[in-house]
Formats: structure tokens, C-alpha cells, sequence
């Protein structure tokens, strides 16, 4: 015997819930009679003490008759008291108990043989839905088994594994209309807000300029007044009556108003005063707080007092306070939960509005810091440069006169540091020119083919000495790209003289250059030491050097590639990164191709 619930009702439950989860549901119970083996199953939720069928799976001629039915959750109880327990499921052995059953149930009477297994028509097997705290929420049941057998242990087994997903997916059914409920009561509150939407890059002060006609419309109040606490201790105020002018608030108020807010917060609370209210004190706030903040309401001649927590989260971020005089109405409890929902939705758009403006100052810091970066790299490079200079040139004097072997090789030592101190002050003063605001990019048509050419032929030398290849793939057009000559000839050569350098002897680098689309690509391939993936995000800082060991013996600054990604950001490319440790390396540079005035 199948339960299945059929009772007109007044109550209309055909709504329930979507039909993305009335399909997950429909699809479950197929599944339990396909896959397990019953003619018959249907899943059933229970609502406001009914329980309506919301899925079936049996035959065409059973549906319409089945489908959104309803019967009240009593009927089961029969069953319950009189069946075995199979984990979720209920059995009810008809050959045991004939009982007469109340509500509606759809009895099949299929031939049955004589085994001691043979299911009867009158069988009933229910599996309970419950939520944690083990209130029913449905019911799955099934009837009709193929096999004509009782559900052996591996069948149950498989059953009690549906009915816990089906569980899952009915609680989260109703978790989302008990969501649905919620919005559509918080809406109209929140329609006070989002009319004076947030901007982009809003401020404290715009957020409540933007939120105060529509706050004060929509409550029917004279006069708001917004205390919003800063991180640091302090506090900012906004208050206003109807007109918009400026109303002056004493610091005894704004004081009180900073011990309230994270009471009445934490308690998810309001606090309503007036000179004609039946003043309730919330158990969150002590009588004597209350009895201070009604005696400065009516010191201040304020009629009717409505006090809402600003907060997101467990944060509390400053306390709203509407004003009504007596020719408005007392504070509703409609009014206080809608204020208390303002209470969210303001929290959350002045929570964001004080993290915009912390961000601003904090890329205000950072631009400060990174132009005296830029002016530290200038100003080091420039005092570097000249000493550098004269001890280059007096070691080249030196070397000119005569040394025996020894001397030459302290001699040849100062000079190799000399040309590293050189490429690193070089370095320097190229990337300070780069990143720096007040150094615009001036843009003229370049070749990439040639400066590809020209750094090949540089490091060419370098590479045969290394024992490597340097295989060249360039169309034979040219590739024209605005940009710094100076600066696409850095970035070609860095990318390349750093494939030579991490890639063993007998390895190949691969330079090649093709239009893409509105792009021009230029990618540097070799197959050497390879890059971890945990180092690819931050090759392109300033000074950061992997710590592969096998990439460290090779000498470097850490400031190629800071200064490649510098320079492809100037000019409004891309930069990619690909690589495999042990594998080799791929670097893909897209760089805007050049247009012809008038092209």
C-alpha cells in the first residue's frame, strides 16, 4: 500500500516552494523507483500540518489524482505506533497488523506468490524527513517492489541513502521560502535605502546626504539624526530635521548614544521614547540607561524618539535616531522592524563607504610611498652612477700598466662587480623612470621585428658561449606597436637574456613575434629551469628572486621583470606567464598594435 495524501483543502500549497526544487525533488523519487526497484514512489512536505505530495513516479493514471494533494500529518500516526523501525523508513507488515487507515492511500493488488518475502498490497513503507531538531518535514514513500520481495538489506541501504539526500533537499526547499518570506517582508523597509543608492565611490557623509529625504519620507519623520563610530574611538554625526537644516546635537547624546548602539545591537533591538508612550526598557539596556536617554529626549523637546542600532555583522557601526512630533503617529511594531532592517542595510552601505574611504587613504599612503620609492631609486642611481664611473675608468687605466698574472685576476674580479653594480644602478634608473606618473609614456611607431633582431644579435654571443640555441620566428611584415623605443628594447632583451641565463647548455630559447588580432604577440620560450607555480604570482615584484637554489647560482637583481611588467602595463598590453618546473618557461607579451592617423 502506497500513502499518498489527497484531502481538498482550503489551503492552497500547489505554490510551494520553485520548480528548480520541485524538479531536484521529481527526480529523486524516479530515481528511488528506477534505480531501487518500486512501481511506485512518492515524496510528500509537510506544511502548516498537512502533508502535500510534491513529486511522484508511478503510473500515468495515478497522477492527476495524486499530485499537490493533501491530508493531515495524523494519519500517519497509525502507522507509526504499529511499525518497525528501518532507519528512516517505517514498515508496516500488513500479514501482522490490518488496520483500517484514515486519510487517502492508493491500494495496487498485484498477484502475489506464496514466499515467506512476498510483498502484500496493504504493506506500507515510509520514510521520515526530519529537520535537526527532529520535526517532520516530508515523507518518502514507495510501494509496489519489482522483484514482488520485500527490500532486502541492500535495497534498504540504498533507500536510506535517497531518503537522507531527499531530507537535505526538502530542508533546503524550505530554507529558501522561509528566505523568500523574509525578503518579501524586509522589501518595502529596504526600498527606503536603495532609493538613494550608494555611488561607487561614496563617502560617510554622501550616504546619509543621499539616505535622509528618503529615510524621513518613508518613516514620516521631522528630523534624523545618524551617529556613526570610527575605528579609531571617535565618532562622525549626521543630523537634520525635515528642511535639511542642520540640527546641533550635545556631546552628553552622542556620548549616551555610543553606550546604547552596541546593546541595542547585539540584542537585535530598537528603542522607542515619546512624552505620550507606554515606555517598555529592553532587557538589553538597564533602566537607568533608559531613564538618561529619555530625560535628554525631552530636555530637547523631541515628541516621539525611535532609536536604531547601525551595525553588519556582529559590528556595531553608530545608532539612527527618527524624530516624529505628535501630529504623526506612535512608532508601530511595523516600524520598528522596518527600522531595524534600515538598520542593516544602512550598516552595510556605511560599513562599505568607511572601507572606501579607508582605501582611499590608504592608496593616498601608497602612492606617497611609492613616489618616494621612485624618488630613493632616482636619487641612488644618480649618486651611484658617478662613482661608478670613475672607479670603471680608473680600473681600466690600471689595466694598462702592466700587471703581473695575480693583480689581473683582482683586477678582473673588481671589474666584473663594477659591471654588476653598473647593470644594477642601469636597472634602477630605468624602472624609477617607468613607474614614476610625472614621466609620461611618448609613444612612436616601433618595429618590434627590428628590436627582436637587435636583441639577438646582442645576446647571441652569450648564448653560443653557453652552449644554447636562440631560434628566431618573426613574420615577414612589419609589426608595428606605439611605444618607448628605449623601453620595448628592455622588455624584449630582459625576457630574453633571462631565458639564456636559466636555461642549461645544449637547452634552445625561442623568440618569436606574430600579429594577433588588434595585437601584436611576442612570446619568449625556452625549456630550462621552469618557474614553481607558487613563484609565478610574485616574479614580476621588485627584488623578489625565486628560491630554487639552481636559479640562484645564476647572479640577478630581481628587477627584469619588474621592470617587463612595468613597461607592458605602460603601454597598455598584457603579460602572461607559463611554466613547469624542470620543463621550461613561456612568456607571452600583447601589445597593441599601431594605427595611422586616419587608419
Amino acid at each position: 500500500m502506497a500513502f499518498d495524501e489527497l484531502r481538498p483543502n482550503d489551503s492552497d500549497h500547489t505554490g510551494w516552494s520553485d520548480s528548480s526544487a520541485r524538479a531536484v525533488l521529481q527526480l529523486m523519487v524516479e530515481s528511488v523507483a528506477e534505480l531501487i526497484g518500486f512501481e511506485i514512489a512518492t515524496l510528500s512536505v509537510a506544511l502548516d500540518g498537512d502533508l502535500v505530495t510534491v513529486a511522484y513516479a508511478g503510473p500515468e493514471e495515478h497522477r492527476e489524482f495524486l499530485m499537490n494533494a493533501v491530508d493531515p500529518v495524523e494519519v500517519i500516526a497509525p502507522v507509526l505506533e504499529r511499525a518497525e523501525s528501518w532507519g528512516r523508513f517505517r514498515f508496516l507488515d500488513a500479514d501482522v497488523h490490518h488496520i483500517e487507515l484514515e486519510g487517502h492511500w492508493v491500494q495496487l493488488a498485484p498477484e502475489r506468490d506464496e514466499h515467506p518475502d512476498a510483498w502484500h498490497p496493504e504493506n506500507v513503507l515510509l520514510g521520515l524527513l526530519s529537520d535537526d531538531d527532529g520535526r517532520l518535514v516530508g515523507l518518502l514513500s514507495v510501494d509496489l517492489p519489482v522483484s514482488g520481495r520485500r527490500p532486502d538489506a541492500a535495497q534498504r541501504s540504498l533507500l536510506e541513502k535517497y531518503a537522507a539526500q531527499a531530507e537535505r533537499a526538502v530542508l533546503t526547499a524550505f530554507e529558501r521560502e522561509e528566505l523568500v518570506r523574509q525578503v518579501a517582508h524586509a522589501e518595502s523597509a529596504r526600498q527606503v535605502v536603495r532609493a538613494a543608492a550608494m555611488p561607487a565611490q561614496a563617502s560617510l557623509e554622501s550616504v546619509l546626504q543621499q539616505t535622509h529625504e528618503p529615510l524621513l519620507e518613508g518613516f514620516q519623520a521631522s528630523g534624523l539624526w545618524a551617529e556613526v563610530f570610527g575605528v579609531d574611538g571617535g565618532s562622525w554625526g549626521y543630523a537634520r530635521n525635515r528642511e535639511g537644516e542642520v540640527m546641533e546635537v550635545a556631546d552628553e547624546v552622542v556620548a549616551l548614544a555610543r553606550e546604547i548602539a552596541p546593546q541595542l545591537w547585539a540584542a537585535q533591538q530598537v528603542l522607542v521614547m515619546g512624552n505620550d508612550a507606554e515606555l517598555e526598557t529592553p532587557p538589553s539596556l538597564t533602566e537607568g540607561l533608559v531613564g538618561e536617554a529619555v530625560g535628554l529626549a525631552a530636555t530637547m523637546d523631541l515628541d516621539r524618539v525611535l532609536a536604531v542600532p547601525l551595525g553588519a555583522g556582529s559590528e556595531c557601526l553608530g545608532l539612527l535616531v527618527l524624530t516624529r512630533n505628535f501630529a504623526h503617529p506612535v512608532w508601530s511594531s511595523v516600524d520598528q522592524a522596518s527600522a531595524l532592517e534600515i538598520g542593516h542595510d544602512l550598516g552595510a552601505a556605511l560599513l562599505t563607504a568607511r572601507a572606501l574611504e579607508r582605501e582611499r587613504t590608504l592608496v593616498r599612503e601608497l602612492k606617497e610611498i611609492d613616489d618616494y620609492r621612485s624618488q630613493l631609486f632616482a636619487t641612488l642611481s644618480h649618486e651611484l652612477r658617478t662613482p661608478l664611473t670613475v672607479i670603471s675608468g680608473n680600473l681600466e687605466i690600471v689595466g694598462g700598466l702592466g700587471l703581473d698574472d695575480r693583480a689581473k685576476v683582482f683586477l678582473d674580479a673588481m671589474g666584473r662587480g663594477a659591471d654588476r653594480m653598473q647593470k644594477v644602478v642601469d636597472d634602477l634608473m630605468l624602472l624609477a623612470r617607468v613607474s614614476h606618473p610625472r614621466h609620461p609614456l611618448a609613444a612612436v611607431p616601433i618595429d618590434l621585428r627590428e628590436v627582436a633582431d637587435d636583441v639577438v644579435t646582442l645576446l647571441d654571443l652569450t648564448a653560443i658561449a653557453k652552449g644554447l640555441t636562440i631560434e628566431v620566428d618573426l613574420e615577414d611584415h612589419p609589426l608595428l606597436v606605439p611605444g618607448d623605443p628605449t623601453e620595448l628594447d628592455q622588455l624584449v632583451a630582459n625576457l630574453v637574456s633571462n631565458a639564456v641565463k636559466y636555461t642549461p647548455s645544449g637547452g634552445t630559447v625561442t623568440l618569436s613575434a606574430r600579429r594577433r588580432g588588434d595585437d601584436v604577440e611576442v612570446r619568449v620560450a625556452d625549456d630550462g629551469l621552469g618557474i614553481a607555480e607558487e613563484d609565478q604570482a610574485r616574479i614580476f615584484r621588485a627584488f623578489y628572486r625565486t628560491e630554487n637554489p639552481d636559479a640562484l647560482n645564476e647572479p640577478g637583481t630581481g628587477l627584469g621583470l619588474a621592470i617587463v611588467a612595468t613597461v607592458v602595463e605602460r603601454h597598455g598590453g598584457r603579460l602572461d606567464v607559463a611554466s613547469r618546473l624542470g620543463e621550461g618557461t613561456t612568456f607571452t607579451v600583447a601589445l597593441p598594435s599601431y594605427v595611422a592617423a586616419g587608419g
